[in-house]
């Protein structure tokens, strides 16, 4: 098994193209080595050539630029992400924002009853008390039916969006 494995390795260098520079370089001594930095001394630049014609590869043509079109930009490009995150993680989590805020909008109105009894009241004080937790509660209300229509044209975006792509 691991004979097939090198087989397989040693078949794959051979297409490889041949990167090297080579330098023959003697020191002082008269010793030779070969390297691929230049020599510090003395020495030669000897050009590798591949032994087979088909060896060198082709250059690829450089690859143009995506313009946005299907195909142009590969399986995986930007606009594949983004729809598979609209559709897998964005406007899933926009409808869950969605309704997170009508169930506590609808929750609000029976928290704010439970906490405004007053324990004890005169008629006057008791009339302006209900005029406060009445004017507090329209605001309250106001405010989720502002946040719910903000959420709901943020998923409207989202889903304007994917629909495009």
């Amino acid at each position: 098994m691991k004979s097939i494995r090198y087989a397989i390795y040693a078949l794959a260098l051979g297409f490889l193209a041949p990167a090297w520079a080579i330098h023959k370089c003697t020191d002082a001594q008269g010793k030779v080595s070969f390297q691929d930095a230049p020599c510090a001394g003395e020495g030669e630049k000897i050009e590798v050539r591949p032994a087979m014609q088909g060896a060198t590869p082709i250059t690829p043509a450089p690859a143009a630029a995506p313009t946005g079109g299907p195909g142009k930009e590969g399986a995986f490009g930007p606009t594949w992400q983004r729809k598979h995150y609209l559709q897998n993680q964005g406007i899933p989590q926009a409808r869950a924002a969605v309704d997170r805020n009508q169930r506590e909008c609808n929750a609000q109105p029976a928290q704010a009853v439970a906490q405004s009894v007053p324990l004890r009241l005169s008629i006057s004080s008791g009339t302006q008390f209900a005029q406060e937790n009445a004017a507090a509660a329209g605001k309250k209300k106001e405010d989720c039916e502002a946040r719910a229509q903000e959420l709901r044209n943020q998923l409207k975006a989202l889903e304007d969006e994917l629909a495009n792509l």
